[in-house]
């Protein structure tokens, strides 16, 4: 996508591409770039790795060449044409090559483009194969409406929400690298959301550049489908996915709380892993909203005095809003082993157990910050990027044990009573 397109398409067909031996793929892809309604996903020049860039590219089309020697690899073509694979796959052959391209097809192949074809042709050939993909996934759609019980329940993301109620303690930087953590230690999907509208720094932590933002998506929900949501997340190198906040001042203007609960549960939707939400240091509607929408609170404060007051006030907020502290993790930020406040007299203090501290080290965090790497992949040897690791590990043993899903399940308190997400409903009487 062009870096200075701004509004957000409804719909845009991602393509990956596996080229033969010829410039024809490099063409192809300067055609689909050139597109308004496509989105070039990548480009995979060995067999071997398509599968691993399908899965992480979530492309809608494949444009396979022939003459990258797929039909010597029979089983990779099945496995890529089956509808659980979630594409279309269309073919590209020589003219004259009519029995490899009937191999193709026999093999679950969508449809065919034979060299040489012009311009046209293809963006036509995807087009139409997108059309028929999209009528293909509504129809599964509305068969799993019309007979629930016969496939199981899709899996949901779980939302954890990283939230420090004093600013500057660090909240993006655990959010950031929490999120990276996570999906390495799982392997499973993480999308990171940055709910700071107004000066979200997540793209710069992560030296992104993108033409979506949560803005951008929220004012468009309700008219996207769940593919439409899905293109509008950003690959990041490191395996995760982001929805940054809007690069200008204003983006957030006019946007309800109950948008940020419906974008949160949908993003859940999408399939099984995490969501992960960084925020600003407000507790206002729009934050009630988000943590009413997730199952875990990592609440991040440092061993200040200030911040220490402040985290205390925003707990004893909750409380009176009676959300469940069972499913706040408290992360004790920027420790150092002269630090004149103890771990002991926090936890007295707040009436929290500290879930985990991470470590002072100014150096690596802040050079990880500026070169827009996460802290633990760049540093991983470093302390802090150390115990945001064990973070992730406690947060996805939580889940493993609880078996929750994103915003369905009624979580339980300590005082017995249920609601949903961190909320809990007072007992009756």
């Amino acid at each position: 996508m062009d870096s200075d397109q701004r509004s957000l398409p409804l719909s845009l067909t991602r393509v990956l591409i596996v080229p033969g031996r010829d410039p024809v793929g490099d063409w192809m892809a300067s055609v689909v770039s050139a597109q308004q309604d496509m989105i070039l996903a990548g480009i995979v020049r060995d067999l071997g790795q398509v599968e691993g860039a399908v899965e992480k590219l979530a492309p809608d089309i494949l444009l396979l060449d022939m003459a990258s020697g797929v039909l010597e690899q029979v089983d990779l073509l099945r496995r890529l044409s089956a509808p659980r694979a979630g594409l279309a796959v269309i073919v590209v052959a020589m003219l004259g090559e009519v029995e490899i391209v009937q191999q193709a097809m026999l093999q679950g192949a969508h449809g065919f483009l034979l060299k040489p074809f012009t311009e046209p042709e293809l963006v036509k050939s995807v087009r139409q194969a997108h059309e028929l993909l999209l009528q293909r996934r509504a129809e599964l759609s509305s068969m799993a409406r019309l007979y629930p019980g016969s496939a199981a329940a899709p899996a949901r993301g779980e939302v954890i929400v990283v939230f420090g109620p004093k600013g500057g303690v660090g909240t993006t930087t655990i959010a950031v690298n929490l999120a990276v953590a996570l999906h390495k230690e799982t392997d499973k999907r993480v999308v990171l959301v940055d709910a700071d509208l107004g000066f979200g720094d997540v793209d710069t932590a992560l030296n992104m550049v993108s033409a979506a933002s949560v803005a951008q998506v929220l004012s468009r929900l309700a008219l996207m489908d769940d593919s439409v949501l899905e293109q509008s997340v950003v690959p990041h190198h490191s395996g995760i996915q982001v929805l940054p906040a809007s690069p200008e001042l204003g983006g957030s203007d006019g946007l309800q709380p109950e948008e940020f609960r419906q974008l949160l549960s949908r993003l859940a939707g999408l399939g099984e892993g995490y969501v992960v939400v960084d925020t600003w240091a407000t507790v206002d509607d729009s934050t009630l909203a988000i943590l009413d929408s997730c199952q875990h609170l990592v609440l991040v404060t440092t061993p200040q005095v200030m911040a220490l007051r402040d985290t205390r006030r925003f707990l004893d907020a909750m409380r009176l809003l009676n959300y469940d502290l069972d499913r706040m993790l408290l992360v004790l930020n920027q420790c150092y082993h002269r630090v004149d406040v103890k771990m002991q007299d926090v936890e007295r203090a707040l009436g929290l157990p500290v879930a985990q501290i991470v470590e002072y080290a100014p150096g690596p965090v802040t050079s990880s910050l500026n070169r827009g790497v996460p802290l633990v992949t760049e540093y991983r040897s470093s302390l802090a990027a150390q115990n945001i690791v064990r973070l992730a590990g406690l947060l996805a043993q939580r889940s493993a044990q609880e078996g929750l899903g994103a915003g369905e399940q009624l979580a339980t308190s300590s005082n017995g009573s249920k609601g949903r997400g961190l909320r809990a409903r007072k007992k009756a009487g």
